[in-house]
């Protein structure tokens, strides 16, 4: 290889590096904060899902995406985007349950179709455990001459054990599918996350602690009072 194709190639790989780079540097880590947990995310999932926010009580993160869509008017369109969450349960507090709530609408002109696709993750970081939600809307999506609205729903309450860091793996997909002249169109407005926790019960002593710290109360006080009745040293008097 002459100096020519040496230098070429260097610049190739230095250019790949410096891709890389800015791709990481690009990338931040956004961390809420719960009361019983923090939630973190990469936001470059922001582009799909919108930015992240935490509902009033507390409890739940939602997105409310404003480009998640699929339109179609002559052949098939279809939007993914996988969505990834890790949840730290704040010392103090146990793991109780999940929840997942994802809506929005869909119109139909003519004798199109669209559809939902979606299935959840949940991993226990700390034991491997897993559980799989395989979701789709209660009922087909086929009113025509309208918005309509659609949604999705899932539960997890046992299966990963008492997990400490939780990771939550969203991969979602719309599609629609509408012969030419006619239209297909579905969004997706919301996507929730609602991790439950509870407060650690405070430790309370048991009856059989309670009665040996009253005697020992007891034991105590009787020893204090014997003392106060032993009566003083008396100098002798002197003429």
């Amino acid at each position: 290889m002459n100096i020519k194709n040496m230098l070429s190639t260097r610049k190739i790989w230095m250019g790949l590096g410096l891709l890389a780079f800015a791709h990481a540097s690009s990338a931040a880590l956004i961390t809420l904060n719960a009361t019983g947990f923090s939630v973190s995310y990469d936001d470059a999932q922001e582009a799909q899902y919108g930015q992240g926010f935490l509902s009033g009580s507390l409890d739940t993160i939602y997105f409310q995406p404003s480009t998640f869509s699929a339109l179609s008017g002559g052949s098939p369109a279809s939007t993914s985007a996988p969505l990834q969450l890790t949840f730290t349960i704040n010392p103090g507090y146990s793991f109780a349950g999940f929840h997942f709530a994802e809506r929005g609408d869909y119109f139909l002109f003519g004798s199109g179709t669209v559809g939902v696709d979606a299935s959840l993750q949940a991993v226990n970081a700390d034991t491997a455990a897993a559980v799989v939600l395989n979701l789709a809307p209660a009922g087909p999506l086929d009113l025509t001459g309208g918005s309509t609205p659609w949604e999705v729903t899932g539960s997890i309450a046992s299966g990963l054990g008492a997990p400490q860091t939780l990771q939550i793996t969203l991969d979602h997909e719309l599609f629609a599918d509408a012969p030419a002249g006619e239209l297909s169109f579905i969004q997706k407005t919301y996507a929730g996350f609602q991790l439950v926790t509870v407060a650690d019960p405070v430790s309370v002593p048991e009856p059989s602690s309670w009665a040996l710290l009253i005697v020992g109360m007891l034991a105590a006080l009787l020893a204090g009072r014997r003392r106060m009745r032993i009566p003083g040293m008396r100098l002798g008097r002197r003429d």
